[in-house]
């Protein structure tokens, strides 16, 4: 039987309100940074059954614990801390979350208007902190036992719900002031609940499914000139339903007759890997300027963000053909200016069975593809220990089931140049909307809260910018890896111009020599040193519930002249 709701304050009635409504809405997770404005909330969320409660103390390791809950569920996860600057330290999440189109909901517990601007404590401006990154902002009433407000806080919650999810998701910030009495057991003076009130029937909310935009791979087609020299470019994105994502590029393909170019970040790779139609190695192909020329398209249609590839975007706005962009409404994701249209939306099948159309065009990448393929084996086939090859590695030992998570810099650029499939892989995800460090370790271990294997491959440097994340890891639920490439600085640097620059090291290499079996045992995290492939590969079949870390030791220096010498540019 349940038990009966008997609050003895406002703003448990109010935040008991609060937490049912997002439940029943579709809540699964909340992410709590302790704090003492934010009791109620926290306290309602904890009691509520069907809410998963994660607490980080550190907010903006929270941040992104809640973002990576997000990207694995499809669904936004919340976030609540106290008011001051804990509510600051979220803003690189939100811009993540805002990038990447991810929903996500930020409750940031405030003082009441009679307590600002005058110096009390803990206490900042905090209404539009985000600036213009939340998809939508705002600030609750006051906790009030009125059922007009009661009812107004509701629906503002139901509202931000919906906002985040669609048709431009993102992150929805809610600003709630709270009085004092705070917590839940101390009686107010004079408290009463609205008569007749009863919490079941008041969140007791109709169904409102999210409603998507979509449009079919026909409509695309229908859409785009009538050339056989089209190249259908897909970023590094997430798709909700892989299955469908994959057929609906497959029949664009095969309407059209033109190749399939997919970021190694986009799941796709594996999952068109046997379709005949893709080109992954599109990167190493580009960087010749006569296959470049040779290859020059007359038409692109590009589904969601450009890939990481800088070969592919120069390559695409020395074209300058027009394009076709499909993804988030009204947002411009083309930063080579391209002549192009765009429809707002994601791409879905038709279930149409389609016979395959071939082109002198398509005939000609894909012979390019196996002489570039059978190069890049070649590279990676060796037993010494650098980057490239990890990638390769992971390939073998993971799954369609499981997850690989992305850190920036270096290992993006590694899974999009050695990352060949032969078929479905696991599914990829990465923070790939702004392009930081920030967060890596904690997005991955959100995403692992849903108990499926995920691995994480990052530098040193994100790794050690986002340690805190440790603190979140001991008696975690979840099963996660983490592969830190420890080259003892930040090797992308080492391929830039400045490289040369005689304060290099001082200024950009970031050298570090932390040791961080000592930083993982501190923390009561396993960590293995992989000796060679082998001591790798037995190493990634550890499996179960936590965190463990298996730091690869590379030489900066070497690799970046290993790199230099593999993907010189050749000219023609």
């Amino acid at each position: 039987m349940a038990k009966a709701f008997r609050p003895v304050n406002t703003n448990t009635l109010w935040a008991a309100v609060g937490v049912r409504t997002l439940r029943r809405r579709g809540l699964t997770h909340v992410v709590i940074s302790p704090g003492s404005r934010s009791t109620p909330m926290a306290a309602a969320f904890a009691e509520e059954a069907g809410v998963q409660v994660t607490v980080a103390l550190d907010e903006r390791s929270a941040g992104f614990i809640a973002l990576g809950i997000a990207k694995a569920t499809h669904r936004p996860a919340a976030l609540l801390c106290t008011s001051g600057t804990a509510v600051a330290n979220y803003l690189p999440a939100v811009i993540e979350a805002r990038m990447s189109a991810t929903p996500l909901l930020v409750l940031s517990a405030d003082r009441p208007a009679e307590l600002r601007e005058c110096h009390s404590g803990q206490t900042i401006r905090q209404n539009d902190l985000y600036g213009s990154y939340p998809v939508w902002t705002t600030e609750a009433a006051a906790p009030s036992t009125s059922p007009r407000l009661l009812r107004h806080w509701r629906q503002t919650l139901v509202d931000a719900w919906q906002r985040s999810q669609g048709p431009l998701a993102g992150p929805v910030h809610l600003n709630l002031p709270f009085r004092d009495p705070l917590t839940p057991s101390e009686a107010e003076p004079g408290f009463k609940l609205p008569v007749g009130f009863d919490l079941e029937s008041f969140t007791d909310l109709p169904a409102c499914p999210v409603v998507h935009s979509y449009v079919t791979s026909f409509s695309v087609a229908e859409a785009l000139p009538k050339t056989p020299r089209g190249v259908i470019v897909a970023g590094p994105q997430h798709f909700e339903d892989r299955d469908d994502s994959a057929q609906a590029l497959l029949e664009l393909s095969l309407f059209t007759g033109w190749p399939i170019l997919a970021d190694g970040a986009s799941t796709l790779r594996g999952d068109l890997a046997s379709s005949g139609r893709l080109i992954s190695a599109y990167d190493l192909i580009l960087r010749d300027s006569g296959e470049a020329r040779a290859l020059a398209p007359e038409a692109v249609v590009v589904i969601g963000p450009l890939p990481t590839s800088k070969a592919l975007r120069t390559w695409l706005e020395k074209a300058d053909a027009p394009t076709l962009l499909i993804g988030r409404p009204g947002e411009n994701t083309d930063p080579t200016h391209a002549r192009w249209s765009r429809i707002d939306g994601a791409i879905a099948s038709t279930g149409i069975k389609l016979t395959e159309q071939k082109s002198a065009y398509l005939t000609s990448w894909r012979k390019r593809q196996r002489t570039a393929r059978t190069r890049l084996d070649k590279l990676v086939a060796g037993e010494r220990l650098f980057e490239g090859g990890i990638i390769s590695r992971l390939d073998q030992a993971l799954g369609m089931h499981d997850r690989l998570f992305v850190g920036s810099s270096m290992p993006i650029r590694d899974l999009e140049w050695f990352y060949h499939p032969s078929g479905p892989g696991p599914e990829i995800l990465s923070n790939r909307g702004a392009n930081g460090i920030d967060g890596t370790v904690s997005t991955a271990l959100g995403a692992s809260l849903d108990g499926r294997r995920t691995v994480l491959l990052c530098g040193d440097l994100a790794f050690l910018h986002d340690s805190n994340a440790l603190l979140s890891a001991y008696g975690h639920p979840g099963d996660l890896t983490v592969v830190v490439i420890n080259n003892q600085g930040g090797g992308i640097f080492n391929h830039l111009p400045v490289a040369g620059h005689a304060r290099f090291e001082q200024l950009w290499g970031t050298p570090q020599a932390t040791d961080l079996g000592r930083l993982c045992a501190a923390h009561r995290v396993r960590h293995d040193l992989a000796e060679g492939w082998a001591s790798f590969r037995r190493l990634l079949e550890v499996r179960g519930k936590g965190v463990r870390v298996i730091e690869l030791r590379t030489d900066r220096e070497a690799d970046a002249a290993w790199r230099l010498r593999s993907f010189r540019k050749r000219t023609a």
